[in-house]
């Protein structure tokens, strides 16, 4: 049973979506495609599939990625045209295809647009100073210097707004949500926008 890869926009409205919800959009997408999906087993079966590094909510994404099994070797562009004529309100199919083997997402890159009076040197300069932040976990709160997390690709100073490009990384206890970013700042952050480029995968 072949496993199909699928990458796919979240933006506009559907960033005030949870990831719960985004799971049952994506399960109901799969079900109108008419798709011969695999369901898991048990007392309430339902689409067998695992979206790649859930957003935030507030956040968007024009690449993101969810996995799910199908149980015919069908060429993929008629699954990618089955999804395409299914898929929900807001998003769209980027592409598909199908993958061997299991990957794990090893970072991401987001461009994060801050509306503040901070410029690329200062920005640059509290990267080399360091940026301590109070980072949450399952296992509780504690003080973490993110900057050494932070690949930056750019920073740009366009009127009142910032944009920052940055790879992050995505595996495991190493996460970092983009949104410690502005955080750092406080009240110098007057709006954010957070967007998703793309996922990097092992």
């Amino acid at each position: 049973m072949p496993d199909v890869r699928v990458v796919f926009t979240k933006t506009g409205t559907l960033r005030y979506i949870s990831h719960l919800d985004l799971q049952r959009a994506i399960a109901r997408l799969l079900v109108r495609s008419g798709l011969p999906i695999v369901y898991t087993e048990g007392f309430n079966p339902h689409p067998r599939l695992n979206i790649a590094l859930p957003l935030s909510v507030y956040q968007e994404g024009e690449r993101e990625v969810f996995d799910f099994r199908i149980s015919e070797d069908l060429p993929i562009s008629s699954v990618t045209e089955s999804l395409n004529k299914a898929v929900f309100p807001g998003s769209r199919i980027v592409e598909a295809a199908y993958i061997t083997g299991k990957s794990a997402p090893r970072s991401a890159v987001y461009r994060i647009v801050m509306e503040t009076d901070i410029g690329e040197k200062e920005f640059s300069a509290a990267l080399d100073g360091g940026m301590i932040v109070t980072k949450r976990s399952k296992s509780g709160e504690k003080e973490v210097d993110i900057a050494p997390m932070i690949k930056l690709l750019s920073a740009r100073r366009e009127g009142g707004s910032l944009t920052v490009k940055a790879e992050l990384p995505a595996s495991g206890n190493d996460y970092l949500n983009p949104s410690y970013i502005p955080a750092y700042f406080g009240d110098r952050i007057k709006s954010v926008r957070i967007v998703r480029e793309n996922i990097n995968f092992y």
